[in-house]
């Protein structure tokens, strides 16, 4: 993966998230006393804002679990320390990129450096991209009926960015699932696609889109066959994915209890996170930096109340700027070290 090696690429990642940060910060505090946010922010006791970024490193080692349960039931030679490294890659990447979209190339590239196959490796991603989407749109789809009505709480604007969320997340699903039972209604659909980006002239090649498709579904339908006759793992994965998403989307509730506040349970702020999470995740925006922010606001205010920016700053300190800085050293670290030399087997191509 280019990731890595194209440095100018990283740059203009990091550069975006910190014009849309000073943007939006700036936007939002443009009528509201800096000094009183910051005293309140700082009256808070250290320790809940540990808690907070514990849970989010957690997360990012779940991720690492999984994968290392994967490769484990593919008899592959890896080692676990390797597995949570490669957790945090996929992290950083994702953070630094539109849609997420350079965090799992970004994990095969490293998982190559360190002996595995693409096979293995994009196998193993595609299982955690599975019970990913699984876990968050059972929660989404919970919180429609467990939180207040968002469909008289929000404005239009909102209501259309949880639609196309929603959407978006469901057709990942609906497209692993396909993959696992139906793969030639895949072909037929990417086929389709292909020809009309052809007919369209955005590619001049339609041999070489129709090999590429043909190649990627050969890659895919592997996964897919693995998955149907392997359930176990995929229920230990399953299982261990509801807590990573568990601990992320339990963030804003230390901080909400931080502030002394009671009125609302924890289920009810978990749930409101998870539609916050499916409404922004999908978004262009590397680390849905301004979206998360902005829809936090208009989603929190009513259980945060005058604390809402300050809770929404906290929050996005926790679960993203502070493990994006420390994701970002481990990437680096896990980049530069050399090959295997961490314990684990190498895997040949």
């Amino acid at each position: 993966m280019e990731g890595f090696q194209n440095k100018k690429s990283q740059m203009i990642g990091i550069g975006i998230i910190t014009v849309l940060m000073i943007a939006v910060i700036a936007y939002i505090l443009k009528d509201e006393s800096l000094e009183n946010i910051v005293n309140t922010m700082l009256s808070i006791k250290p320790v809940f804002i540990l808690i907070a970024v514990t849970l989010m490193i957690f997360y990012i080692l779940c991720e690492g679990v999984n994968i290392w349960i994967v490769m484990k039931a593919l008899k592959k030679d890896v080692n676990l320390l390797n597995c949570l490294g490669y957790g945090f890659v996929g992290f950083y990447f994702s953070s630094i990129t539109p849609s997420s979209s350079g965090g799992q190339p970004a994990q095969i590239f490293i998982m190559k450096k360190d002996g595995l196959s693409m096979t293995s490796s994009s196998l193993s991603l595609m299982v955690l991209l599975f019970s990913h989407q699984l876990v968050i749109i059972v929660m989404g789809i919970l919180a429609f009926f467990f939180v207040p009505d968002f469909s008289t709480t929000y404005q239009t604007g909102f209501k259309l960015l949880l639609i196309y969320g929603f959407g978006s997340n469901s057709v990942i699903l609906i497209g692993i699932l396909l993959l696992i039972f139906s793969p030639n209604i895949v072909f037929s659909i990417l086929n389709f696609f292909g020809i009309l980006v052809y007919k369209l002239r955005l590619v001049k090649n339609r041999d070489s889109i129709k090999k590429k498709i043909e190649s990627s579904i050969v890659e895919y339908e592997r996964g897919a066959a693995y998955m149907r006759n392997n359930l176990n793992v995929i229920v230990k994965v399953t299982i261990v994915t509801f807590f990573q998403i568990l601990a992320m989307f339990s963030i804003p509730f230390v901080i909400y209890y931080a502030f002394g506040l009671s009125k609302y349970s924890y289920f009810d702020i978990v749930l409101v996170q998870a539609v916050l999470n499916i409404s922004v995740s999908s978004l262009p925006l590397p680390g849905s930096v301004g979206a998360s922010e902005s829809v936090f606001l208009d989603m929190f205010k009513g259980f945060f109340g005058n604390f809402v920016i300050p809770g929404m700053l906290l929050t996005r300190i926790a679960n993203f700027y502070i493990v994006l800085i420390i994701s970002g050293v481990i990437s680096l670290l896990m980049y530069f070290r050399k090959n295997n030399e961490m314990p684990g087997g190498v895997e040949s191509q």
